[in-house]
């Protein structure tokens, strides 16, 4: 069964910062899904819908209620001024498959009635009870659902939907994937795999992450990116996710590189990207390691935000409403961080190294346990596998966050002057 495509996300534009959070969350949740997000056009809980869908390259239409395109929110893909004023609410239920609503205002209930009245579902996130003391469905009537969490509303949508992990296809009807990423000798090394994680690994290999993602969709759908590379660079001092998931690993804390700066980053030499650490961080100098990764980390940067060159392009960078380096809208990207992922996965931190026979064996046990078939030509001795297992580790945290079923560290993200959300996921 193929998901119907779209969504409208409703809610007061006079929203709390909570209720935009949750909203920032569900646009997000639901691009990551490959569904088009369809609010009210203005702000609030309807410009962080579209914000958390633009931050996840997804599509968002707004239809506004006036006639004057300079109303909309600076975060959607499309906007129609239909000059209906409230009667805009109507046409709202009537162009979606499903519809979540974040909190409450008389504009919010209105949809909601509407579409319960006209047997779209409603998945209502921090919402009025009012609904429990309407009289019960009938022929014409589908009563709303409560979720506590936007992430749980989320998967009642795509599970109402028929585009739930266990039967996931892309919008185009061909079988949906994952990609996880890491860095292998100067290049990026992908593993794909089938969006419900059971199944064989495909590899991929280019040097560029725009590139990668464009040979790994080459055959099906990419629905999440998950990268073992900082997201969200901060401008002074250290990342939570990075303090949190050092805390989280314990012995195995070392494998968390603290995240450059970004102005760091911008440094032409290790020694001055050093003294631009120390002078942004009180004192907080720059690892060799950190440092090595910095390409690596830029190409991430310019690929989430839309600014990325690939392989063999002779146009410049691709900028705007979701488009890669590639012409085509951008699949969303998460961090991962697959030390975290293995340790979820065993229950608790590894004691193995990653790249000894002992620790090699370890991951590939852990992998096959999850359902992965890894390519029958990875011997464990082969040079850079630990760098292929970590892509996998990673695709697997992309099905779970695909699935609804990942933990987000810290559960609300930081944001720094890129405004991306900071955080990892396993």
């Amino acid at each position: 069964m193929r998901a119907q495509g779209y969504v409208g996300v409703v809610g007061p534009g006079a929203a709390t910062p909570e209720q935009v959070e949750q909203a920032v969350e569900v646009g997000r949740l639901l691009a990551g899904h490959g569904l088009v997000v369809v609010t009210g056009g203005l702000g609030g809980v309807m410009a962080g819908a579209a914000a958390g869908c633009a931050q996840a390259g997804g599509l968002s239409l707004g239809l506004l209620p006036g006639t004057d395109r300079a109303d909309a929110n600076p975060h959607l893909s499309l906007t129609v001024p239909t000059g209906l004023g409230e009667m805009r609410n109507a046409l709202l239920v009537r162009s979606c498959n499903a519809i979540i609503a974040v909190g409450s205002s008389w504009g919010t209930v209105s949809e909601i009635a509407l579409a319960a009245r006209t047997g779209v579902p409603v998945v209502l996130v921090d919402g009025l009870r009012l609904f429990d003391e309407v009289p019960g469905a009938g022929d014409e009537v589908r009563e709303p659902v409560h979720a506590t969490t936007p992430a749980e509303a989320v998967a009642e949508v795509v599970r109402l939907l028929g585009s739930g992990a266990e039967d996931a296809r892309s919008l185009d009807g061909r079988d949906a994937v994952v990609l996880g990423a890491d860095r292998q000798a100067g290049t990026w090394v992908g593993v794909v795999l089938p969006v419900t994680g059971v199944g064989q690994a495909r590899l991929v290999s280019a040097a560029d992450l725009g590139t990668l993602v464009e040979r790994a969709r080459s055959q099906a759908s990419v629905a999440l990116v998950a990268v073992d590379i900082p997201i969200g660079l901060p401008d002074t001092g250290v990342r939570q996710a990075d303090v949190l998931v050092r805390q989280r690993l314990g012995h195995r804390g070392s494998s968390v590189f603290p995240t450059p700066v970004r102005e760091a980053l911008a440094a032409d030499t290790y020694a001055q990207a050093r003294e631009v650490s120390v002078a942004r961080t009180g004192g907080r100098s720059l690892s060799a390691q950190s440092y090595a990764l910095r390409a690596a980390i830029l190409d991430v940067d310019a690929y989430v935000r839309g600014t990325e060159v690939g392989e063999g392009d002779q146009g410049g960078a691709q900028e705007g409403a979701g488009l890669g380096a590639h012409g085509r809208a951008r699949p969303p990207v998460v961090e991962a961080h697959p030390e975290l992922s293995f340790a979820v996965m065993a229950g608790a931190p590894l004691h193995t190294r990653k790249k000894t026979p002992e620790g090699i064996s370890e991951r590939i046990g852990l992998l096959t346990a999850q359902g992965i078939r890894l390519p029958a030509d990875l011997p464990a001795g082969r040079r850079g596998v630990d760098d292929v297992l970590d892509a996998a580790a990673a695709a697997w945290t992309a099905v779970r966050v695909v699935a609804g079923r990942a933990e987000r560290i810290p559960g609300r993200p930081e944001r720094f002057s890129d405004g991306l959300d900071a955080a990892m996921w396993v």
